[in-house]
Parts: C-alpha cells; sequence; structure tokens
C-alpha cells in the first residue's frame, strides 16, 4: 500500500506488470510506491472489508477498457451492492472518447446509485458527455430518464507528469525536429496530406530544408546538404502501427516505434515542435481526447496549433504551451515559416494580401516564435497541476 500525504491508503491494482518499462517512470518520480496488485485482486478487496477502513473510492483509469465486457463489471456493481448505505463506495471513471459506447450502459446502473463519476481527460470531452448525459435524463425510456443522468459529476483531469525538464532550446537554433506522436493509422492523422505537402515544399526550395535538389534516380531521396551551417529538418514519428514512407522522404522522416517509456520521453524531450496532424473529420475535435497534447506538454515541447485547436483543448489555450498559426498556413508551411523567421514565399504563392488578417496571424507567431524558456513550460504546468488538485479535492470530499 502507499500512503498518501493526507492520511489515505492508495493501492493500485492492474493486469500484469507495466507495459514498456513504465515501472521505471514510477520509481524515478515516485508516483506509487506499494506493492503492485493484479487487477483480479480487487473485487475480492473490495469485499473482504466492506465496514470502517475499507476500499471507499475505485478509479478506472480506462472505462471503455476496463467496463467493456466479462464477470468484472457485475462483480464490481454486485460489491457496492453488498455494502450497507453507511459504506458504499464511489467509482470514477476516467474516459477518452463519448463514442466509445459499447460499455456506456453500466453508466445507467450506476447513476441509479448515484455513485459514479466521469473524469475525462480534456475538456471537449466532458462537454460531449455532458450533452449525452442531458440527452439521456430526456429518454422516452424511463429506465434512463429515472437515473438521474443530468445529475453525474463529470470533471476534468489532464494526464500530466512532472517529467524532469531538458536544457532549453536557445532562441536563435534553427527549427530542426518535429515530432506527430500517436497512432500511425491515416484516418486519425492526415499522414498522407503532410508528406504531400512535404513533398510539394521540398520541390520548391530543398535549401531551405537543409536538403540538396531531388536526384534524377527513380528511387532517389532528397539527401542532406552538409554544406550549410544548420542542421536539417527531420520529422519523427513516434507511436505505433504500420505506415509507408514515401521514398523522396526516407532521409526526412523517422519512424520510431515499440520505444519504452524512458527512451519515448528522451527522445520526446528533444524534440522543437509537436505537430497534432488531425485529419480533419476525426473526432479529436468533439468526442475524443488524444494524449499528444500532455504528453507534449510533460516534455515541454511547444505544439503547433490553429485557434479551433485552442478552443478544442482548453487546456493548452496559453502560448507557453503552443504555437499558433492560421489556419490558411497548414503545419509544414507554418513550420517552414516558423524555420525561414520569413512567411514572404507563403503569401507571395498564395497571393494573400500581407495586410489581412491572416498576414496578422502569421506575423504574430513568428514574432513568438516557437522556443519556449523551462521556467515558463514549469509554470505552465504547475498551473495544470494546481486545477488538477481542486479536481482531486472534489472528488475526495464527493463535491
Amino acid at each position: 500500500m502507499g500512503r498518501s500525504p493526507s492520511g489515505g491508503v492508495v493501492e493500485v491494482y492492474a493486469p500484469s506488470e507495466f507495459g514498456f518499462e513504465f515501472q521505471t517512470i514510477v520509481d524515478t518520480l515516485g508516483l506509487y510506491h506499494g506493492e503492485l496488485r493484479h487487477s483480479d485482486e480487487l473485487i475480492e478487496a473490495i469485499n473482504s472489508n466492506m465496514g470502517d477502513g475499507g476500499i471507499d473510492l475505485v478509479v478506472l483509469g480506462t472505462c471503455e477498457v476496463d467496463l467493456r465486457g466479462g464477470p468484472w463489471p457485475e462483480e464490481l456493481l454486485a460489491a457496492w451492492d453488498a455494502r450497507d448505505a453507511a459504506h458504499k463506495f464511489q467509482l470514477v471513471c476516467i474516459v477518452h472518447n463519448v463514442r466509445d459506447d459499447s460499455w456506456q450502459r453500466w453508466i445507467t446502473q450506476w447513476s441509479q446509485r448515484n455513485a459514479i463519476r466521469i473524469l475525462p481527460i480534456s475538456e471537449h470531452v466532458l462537454a460531449a458527455f455532458r450533452r449525452s448525459f442531458l440527452i439521456n435524463a430526456d429518454s422516452p425510456n424511463a429506465t434512463m430518464r429515472f437515473a438521474g443522468y443530468e445529475h453525474i459529476p463529470v470533471d476534468v483531469h489532464v494526464p500530466v507528469l512532472d517529467i524532469p525538464a531538458p536544457l532549453d532550446h536557445s532562441p536563435s537554433r534553427i527549427l530542426s525536429d518535429a515530432v506527430i506522436q500517436g497512432s500511425f493509422a491515416s484516418d486519425r492523422r492526415d499522414y498522407l496530406e503532410i508528406f504531400a505537402e512535404l513533398k510539394e515544399s521540398l520541390a520548391r526550395d530543398p535549401k531551405a530544408w537543409g536538403y540538396l535538389p531531388l536526384g534524377t534516380e527513380d528511387d532517389a531521396s532528397y539527401a542532406v546538404d552538409t554544406t550549410l551551417p544548420d542542421p536539417p529538418f527531420r520529422l519523427f514519428l513516434i507511436g505505433s502501427g504500420w505506415l509507408d514512407i514515401p521514398q523522396e522522404l526516407k532521409n526526412m522522416v523517422l519512424i520510431r516505434a515499440g520505444l519504452s517509456y524512458p527512451e519515448f520521453y528522451k527522445l520526446m524531450s528533444e524534440m522543437d515542435i509537436c505537430v497534432p496532424a488531425f485529419s480533419v473529420d476525426h473526432g479529436y475535435y468533439d468526442d475524443q481526447a488524444s494524449s499528444t497534447f500532455a504528453m507534449a506538454v510533460e516534455c515541454n515541447v511547444p505544439i503547433l496549433v490553429t485557434e479551433r485547436i485552442r478552443n478544442t483543448y482548453t487546456y493548452v489555450d496559453d502560448d507557453r504551451a503552443v504555437v499558433t498559426r492560421p489556419a490558411a498556413m497548414r503545419e509544414i508551411e507554418a513550420i517552414r515559416a516558423l524555420r525561414s523567421r520569413d512567411t514572404s514565399s507563403f503569401f507571395h504563392r498564395t497571393e494573400i494580401p500581407m495586410d489581412s488578417p491572416t498576414a496578422q496571424a502569421a506575423a504574430s507567431m513568428l514574432q513568438l516564435g516557437w522556443t519556449r524558456s523551462t521556467e515558463e513550460s514549469r509554470a505552465f504546468k504547475e498551473q495544470i497541476w494546481r486545477a488538477n488538485d481542486r479536481v482531486v479535492e472534489r472528488i475526495l470530499r464527493d463535491l
């Protein structure tokens, strides 16, 4: 068991040992000092003491998985029912995607018992669950309508760890290393468009990216121009899955899959900027939370965003955490502008007037730049942690 500073006892249950060396992160950051117990033991632990001193709060790390099926959800509900009124426990469901609804039938039964709290990792998912709950509360189905959906507490807890900060990037350093973090599925992130834009920009001006003109061979790839004083641009894809990289970009686009957590955090912390690269129609804007933002914040890596993203992931609506591009300027175009500290080629090519709001937004992007100091990043994370602390207090006080 791990005893919290407030005197409570915390126990951690998992189906197996943490994968990808996450235990190293747990130990390094002191996240938990007790014994890791198997998740099969949780119901027995709940039932072993149904009175004073028993488990009174159960937090499920991913309810979309934990309550999806099998006997376990019924056993958890039965454990709650078996207790007397003075010794019930509360269930907290950490969630990521309102459209992943295969488990949500259990919400009705827990809401009938006034014993569930929903805990998304981003504000837009909170809003989506609240909309869904208001619809359910007004359902023609009496069971649904009587469950009290509109009274289910919904809060946001952003999972940002206190990862040791890397060295500051020099304000004069040229932007060289960008990262897209997450699944390699093209329906989630618009890799094909990113690759197409890179090839188009390289064809116009390879030197701006630190590369030589493309050779004439059928299997030619852009090669680094070693005569230039600045490092070439590289795009790292950190995640899982499979993705075919165009031959022309083999030296620029680098896949890193299957990393351990220590390896991931080390590499992520070395990046200059994080590129969400969301597919326009994916639910990351409305229904589902991407962990990319929390990962980037943890590692002090600024995120390249639009106003749409800032309005969606409102916890990063802060210039200490993001670099805001005008929506008219796609991600690769914005990176080129930040790398060269010049937007003139974009406006010349697109014929967007230099006195337009888009041009003003682009000028503001360049003025703020892409580097953020360790002090700025730390202050921003402390703001998130204070908000998280308030959420935890509400959970512990059942407010």
